[in-house]
């Protein structure tokens, strides 16, 4: 039953771990998202799902079924309520872990509605890009049941570290993280439009290359927003979240409220449609993908 699986939600994470924990380690896996029922993506997810050998579930409560943990990978405003519409089927004594990217108050509230339904909270902190990780993405566990948990994955060629310390230790870390690796990224997507509008790109990039030597300035600009590209609404989203916790550490998050904003105006511009129609291989692409994104922006403002 320890290698018997549950995830709720099934998009990057939920798809790559999956895959890797069948494939490598031959784990039973049963797969739920609520898109599953949606005309356009559900038939997609289905397709990753049964191409993953993953079980396609008809409900949450049928994924859950006789698994020894669950897993959440919703979106990061969706956590509480998949926590509270998982709690009632939940199985006697599994252990739920929260991999989403909240703030430790929201674990909190996560564990409560999970103890008190009789499972065992761990949250998971996912500390790099799952891809080109799949499911040996370095994971930060905290919890009661964290070392047990860290045991199991690691059985299934998991890569997990235990926290001590209760729910929250492992939010902490990863939030405060993320001020500097989305802040960054948000830096180099408002940099790199800056330039390219004053059509002086490369008088910059070599600028910062003589500042910080030994990067590749045009490749680390052009693969860190070829995934903000696709990722910047989910990641304005986590910001949010990462202020929510700078909030409650006492600390003004103005930097993190201004990476929220810039993520969230990219994805607002269509700039995820717009390279998935045109994946960018060259810091040209790009920037053509940008300027594409800009003009949807000014003919909307029309």
């Amino acid at each position: 039953m320890a290698n018997k699986l549950a995830f709720i939600g099934f998009g990057e994470a939920g798809q790559s771990i999956t895959e890797g924990v069948i494939r490598e380690a031959g784990a039973e896996v049963a797969v739920w998202d609520i898109l599953f029922a949606d005309p356009d993506r559900g038939p997609v997810l289905r397709r990753a799902a049964k191409a993953a050998g993953a079980r396609v579930a008809d409900s949450a409560a049928d994924a859950m079924s006789g698994a020894a943990i669950v897993i959440s990978a919703v979106t990061t405003d969706q956590s509480l309520v998949a926590a509270k519409q998982c709690a009632p089927d939940l199985p006697d004594g599994a252990i739920y872990l929260d991999m989403n990217s909240t703030s430790p108050g929201k674990k909190c509230q996560v564990a409560d509605v999970i103890e008190a339904a009789g499972g065992h909270m761990v949250e998971a902190a996912v500390m790099d890009m799952v891809p080109p990780h799949t499911h040996k993405v370095p994971l930060l566990l905290a919890g009661p049941k964290a070392v047990d948990l860290a045991e199991v994955l690691t059985s299934l060629t998991m890569r997990a570290e235990a926290l001590e310390g209760g729910i929250g230790k492992a939010s902490t870390i990863k939030m405060c993280r993320s001020v500097f690796m989305k802040g960054i990224s948000a830096i180099m997507l408002e940099c790199l439009t800056a330039a390219d509008t004053a059509g002086a790109t490369d008088e910059i990039l070599e600028s910062i290359g003589k500042t910080y030597a030994g990067i590749d300035w045009k490749e680390a600009f052009t693969r860190t927003l070829t995934g903000t590209s696709i990722h910047a609404g989910r990641r304005a989203g986590e910001m949010q979240e990462v202020a929510a916790t700078l909030e409650e550490l006492g600390v003004e998050p103005m930097m993190s409220l201004a990476t929220a904003a810039r993520l969230q105006d990219a994805a607002d511009s269509g700039l995820r449609t717009i390279a998935e129609a045109n994946p960018p291989k060259s810091l040209e692409d790009l920037l053509a993908n940008l300027r594409a994104a800009a003009h949807n922006e000014t003919k909307a403002a029309e």
